[in-house]
């Protein structure tokens, strides 16, 4: 049977970031479940190629077709997950001028990714452990695509109403519901709404 790329805003698939010429959409696709399903099991710095091929079901010459070596093909993975995650953010930051508004907004919608896409959840998270696992380009392309939320970070550093200290301390309390919809599978609206204010609450002055 046939396996139907994921698409981003319907034209980017998993290989988006790759030369796409001559190779096979399928053998990709194949490609991704393996990674995405072995970073539930496996250290991403110990995930190796021929792990990868062996749970494709491909030959291991087979991947190198595709990817050049292991970070090439883990920082292409990245860039496609990263995309998928933030897909729509610009729209949640020109919907929401105010910022607990826009706060809200963006955790409503990570949450909701983290539990439309659990396994590409986990591997961002897994390249976010272990950074050095992917290029300093997926890096820099991952800043890119979630530029809204930085400048979400900048704009409460510099709000007297919110307690002063750095923005990674702020990102660990941002992404406090979303490791709840990883643990949990589901969360109810009226649950949501309330860590939510539980967020707000802990980051602001009292």
């Amino acid at each position: 049977m046939r396996v139907e790329l994921k698409t981003i805003d319907s034209d980017r698939p998993f290989g988006y970031h790759c030369c796409m010429k001559n190779k096979d959409k399928n053998k990709l696709q194949m490609i991704l479940h393996a990674v995405l399903s072995l970073t539930s099991t496996n250290d991403l710095v110990n995930l190796s190629i021929s792990k990868i091929a062996a749970a494709a079901g491909i030959s291991k010459s087979t991947v190198y077709v595709y990817f050049k070596d292991k970070e090439e093909l883990l920082s292409k993975t990245y860039m496609y997950v990263k995309d998928l995650m933030d897909e729509g953010i610009a729209e949640v930051e020109a919907k929401h001028p105010d910022l607990d508004e826009r706060i809200g907004a963006f955790i409503r919608h990570f949450v909701q990714r983290y539990q439309r896409y659990p396994k590409e959840a986990k591997f961002m998270e897994a390249v976010q452990t272990n950074p050095s696992v992917v290029s300093e380009e997926a890096h820099q392309y991952a800043e890119t695509t979630a530029a809204p939320i930085y400048r979400a970070f900048e704009e409460i550093v510099g709000n007297p109403e919110f307690v002063q200290a750095p923005a990674y301390v702020y990102a660990t309390f941002f992404s406090l519901p979303m490791k709840m919809a990883e643990i949990n599978g589901t969360m109810t609206d009226s649950e949501l709404d309330s860590i939510i204010c539980m967020v707000l609450n802990a980051m602001k002055r009292r």
